[in-house]
């Protein structure tokens, strides 16, 4: 007779990976709810409001390791764990590129009464590191943009102006004005008044007042420094807030803050200028599948411009940022 056991042999399992899997899942869950936890706290102490700007991708971790750590116990199986947190990953990156804008508002605001001016702002963050800058002229000589905002606009782009120049013949940048300010605003409107300033507690900033056309508007084009540096984050964004008070009429603000709709620095912002965010699309990084997952390029608006549609992005024009472009009403009668 044969022993049962030669023929059901037992597998082994190998209870040492599932432990030290199971450790670390746990380990890793527990690191990242405090992270989580901690973005929310960036009012306190400036190095907590970087974790804001991936709140969504943390909570998908700790979701991910949370429930790869709960299958290591029942299951015990480690494929099945790395299964799970592979389509967490998954669903994380689609929620955080997607549902913004599949939940935006698609309802109708009114027309532009016979009191206001509509007009559409575009916000491009056109990349220092461009390779081929004529893309950027190829895009904007096709969008129906009044007045563009462009960030990391350096003095080698110049030729972007002169493609441009026929249909913005209005057009300002900052690289010989201003020593690290890569700030362009073109323009269909001419402008009343222009200045840009870089080296003071704010950011690089061009500032483009416009005349009765636009309601006597004022068009902030900004350029944040990184979300590595909080505490001067901060100290430019008090600046601006400042800034924008010298505005007589009504104003927005555009560009790169390099912060997202969820950290304290762009709610501050929001509060101390007394101006309203209307953008919350992600915009960064497009070299990530063509899915940009966080939103740092933004608006504001003030008091006396309004938003006709919601906010959209626009396709790639070969830089790591998505164009941002606005149909808004500025009221010309004060």
């Amino acid at each position: 007779m044969h022993d049962a056991r030669e023929m059901n042999p037992v597998v082994r399992r190998p209870r040492g990976l599932v432990w030290f899997s199971l450790l670390v899942s746990l380990f890793g869950t527990t690191g990242l709810f405090l992270l989580v936890i901690a973005s929310y706290y960036g009012h306190l102490w400036s190095p907590l409001d970087a974790f804001s700007h991936l709140r969504v991708h943390l909570i998908g971790a700790t979701l991910g390791l949370g429930i790869a750590a709960l299958s290591l116990m029942t299951v015990q199986r480690v494929r099945v764990a790395v299964l799970v947190l592979v389509v967490a990953a998954l669903l994380t990156v689609l929620y955080a590129g997607l549902w913004p804008i599949l939940s935006q508002s698609r309802q109708a605001q009114p027309a532009a009464g016979p009191n206001e001016r509509e007009f559409k702002l575009v916000s491009f963050n056109s990349w220092h590191e461009h390779k081929n800058p004529k893309q950027i002229a190829d895009y904007l000589s096709t969008e129906d943009a009044d007045v563009v905002v462009l960030v990391e606009f350096p003095k080698e782009f110049e030729k972007v102006r002169g493609l441009l120049s026929q249909k913005f013949p209005h057009q300002y940048d900052c690289n010989d004005t201003a020593a690290y300010c890569h700030i362009a605003v073109l323009s269909r409107y001419p402008f009343a008044e222009v200045e840009a300033k870089s080296n003071w507690k704010g950011p690089p900033m061009v500032r483009a007042l416009f005349g009765e056309e636009l309601g006597g508007l004022t068009v902030f084009g900004v350029h944040f420094s990184q979300p590595f540096t909080p505490n001067w984050q901060y100290s430019q964004m008090r600046a601006l807030a400042s800034e924008t008070f010298v505005a007589k009429g009504p104003f927005i603000v555009a560009g790169d803050f390099n912060a997202t709709k969820d950290s304290f620095l762009v709610n501050a912002f929001q509060e101390y200028s007394g101006s309203l965010r209307i953008t919350s699309l992600p915009t960064w990084p497009t070299w990530f599948f063509e899915l940009p997952q966080i939103g740092i390029d933004h608006m504001f608006i003030s008091n006396g411009v309004r938003p006709l549609s919601p906010p959209k992005v626009r396709p790639n024009a070969g830089s790591d940022h998505l164009p941002i472009k606005a149909h808004l009403a500025v009221r010309t009668v004060q």
